[in-house]
Order: structure tokens, then sequence, then C-alpha cells
């Protein structure tokens, strides 16, 4: 079942890099905020614990509720574009990602004959870290590369999930604190910046001076 929810995860992936609309950034994040809970449930069922349960329901609150809600709501107050702006064509991008996926996935399979780790939740983890900086890289507004540094971070947390068959609590609940940190301090980068320059693309910066 957890093969199956990374695939799908993996499959989120291709709709980022062929998305004309910033909605559909949010989309994503909150599709792989629900598949995150539960490939992370899914261990805790049989024998069921309680511990088990507060690590998904947290993830479910801050990845699929509060942290989109709040990108929605800097897009609505600021009257963000709802249009991205890529400095590389759609098909450009879509077949970068493919590219990157196709060799992650084949290196990951060879590695997985000489250590012990899940090929596809690693694989598709590290695909997103990849396509996240991607994003980022190939995206020019601002509120893009929040919801690529947060693919990014998903990406980080399914990967973690390959790498060991059982991370600490505390650190994934620390890791989402980060992800708070963030997205906030993002959100008030935005508005402030948004007083200043008339748009939201990073090219914008480039007239500011020391």
């Amino acid at each position: 079942m957890g093969n199956v929810l990374s695939i799908l995860f993996c499959l989120s992936l291709f709709y980022v890099s062929i998305t004309s609309r910033v909605k559909g950034y949010v989309t994503v994040l909150q599709i792989q905020g629900v598949l995150l809970s539960l490939i992370i449930v899914i261990p805790f069922i049989y024998p069921f614990s309680i511990y088990g349960i507060i690590l998904p329901a947290t993830l479910l609150l801050v990845k699929v509720f509060l942290i989109p809600r709040y990108i929605n709501k800097i897009i609505l107050d600021l009257d963000i574009r709802r249009v991205i702006d890529p400095t590389i064509q759609q098909f450009s991008f879509l077949l970068l990602v493919i590219a990157t996926m196709v060799v992650i996935f084949v290196v990951s399979n060879i590695l997985s004959q000489s250590t012990e780790l899940n090929v596809i939740p690693f694989a598709s983890g590290f695909s997103a870290i990849v396509i996240g900086i991607y994003i980022i890289m190939f995206r020019r507004k601002l509120i893009v590369h929040v919801a690529g540094f947060l693919i990014l971070e998903n990406g980080i947390f399914l990967f973690g999930t390959a790498v060991a068959s059982e991370l600490p609590m505390m650190i994934e609940l620390g890791t989402l604190l980060d992800v708070f940190v963030v997205v906030f301090l993002m959100g008030i980068a935005i508005n402030k910046i948004s007083t200043t320059l008339d748009g939201f693309d990073v090219t914008a910066l480039g007239r500011l001076k020391d």
C-alpha cells in the first residue's frame, strides 16, 4: 500500500510540471499532504497505537489545511496573478522532470541491490526534492517558490520514511515547525515586497541595489 501511495505522490509531480496555474500548486500540496499522512499512519494501524496517530493527524492539519489556506489567503489578499511565469516552456520543463525521474529511479534500483531500502518511496521522495529545486530555479513568482520549497520538504519527508524504518516523532514534528516558520516568514516577505515593488516576480528583485 505504501508503494501505491508513493507512486501517486510521484504522479503529482508530473501535474506540477505541466500546470500553469498557481492554484494547481496549492492543490498538489494538499494531495501530497493527504498521501504522506496515509503513508505514515499505515504502519500504526496494526497494532493500533494512539501515539502513531498524533504525527499523521498533525501532518494532515498542517499540510492539507493550514499551510494551503494561508497560501490562498496571500494570493487573494495581494491579488497575485493566477498564472505562473516560467523561465522555460512547460513542455521543456516536463521533459526535464521525466529525464530526472528516470535517472533517479534507475540509480535507486541499482543502490537497492547493495543497500536495504524501499526503492519506490526512496526514488519518489528524492524526485520531489530535485523537482522542488527546479521549481525554485525555473519559476519567477515568489509564491510559487514557496510551493517549490514545500514540495521539496514533502520529498524529504517521504525520503526519510524510505531510509529509516522508524523516525523519531519529535524530529518530524520539528520539521513541521520549520515549515511553519519558513512559510510565515515568506508570507511576511511577500507582503513587504508588495509595498515596494509593483509585482511579485523574482526578476523584479534585480532592480534592488545595496
